[in-house]
């Protein structure tokens, strides 16, 4: 049945990774220039001109709360459902790395020719948290799906 605790914490991991694709990252300082890192685009503070494009990450947590919420209504297959959370998760685990590390490090570094990207202000926005709560959520919903299919598989032995 759809009213379990796992089904919650997919809910809540689908709509975190949707409101986390449509706000901001952080603000980078990229050869002088000031910019808002948005899971969309690499955008000039001032001008709102767009420098490069990120949609990869944008394109993944869309992928993310698509995947979280379609995972709800496979509770009568609790292993297909367990699977599609491992997925879900690995997929998160990538894009943390794509979005901390990755493209602030590598990709903006290399195309400006800097060694190390600075920060300013406060760096990464508080709602760059919500990509984090979301995975806790898939984890935590993957161990109550774990849960149930043991419950119910032991059930079956005492008949």
């Amino acid at each position: 049945m759809i009213q379990r605790v796992q089904s919650l914490f997919l809910l809540c991991a689908a709509v975190c990774f949707g409101v986390a694709c449509l706000v901001p990252i952080g603000t980078i300082d990229v050869g002088g220039i000031n910019c808002v890192y948005s899971p969309w685009f690499l955008i000039q503070d001032n001008l709102t001109a767009v420098i490069q494009e990120t949609y990869y990450i944008g394109l993944l947590m869309v992928i993310l709360a698509v995947t979280s919420f379609v995972a709800i209504f496979f509770y009568k297959n609790r292993a297909l459902q367990s699977k599609i959370c491992m997925a879900a998760l690995f997929i998160g685990i990538v894009l943390m790395v794509l979005m901390v590390y990755v493209y602030p490090d590598v990709v903006f570094a290399k195309k400006f020719g800097v060694a190390r990207i600075q920060y300013y202000g406060n760096g990464y926005f508080p709602w760059v948290l919500l990509s984090f709560i979301s995975l806790a959520c898939l984890y935590l919903a993957n161990r109550f799906i774990i849960k149930d299919e043991k419950r119910v598989r032991a059930a079956d032995r005492l008949r």
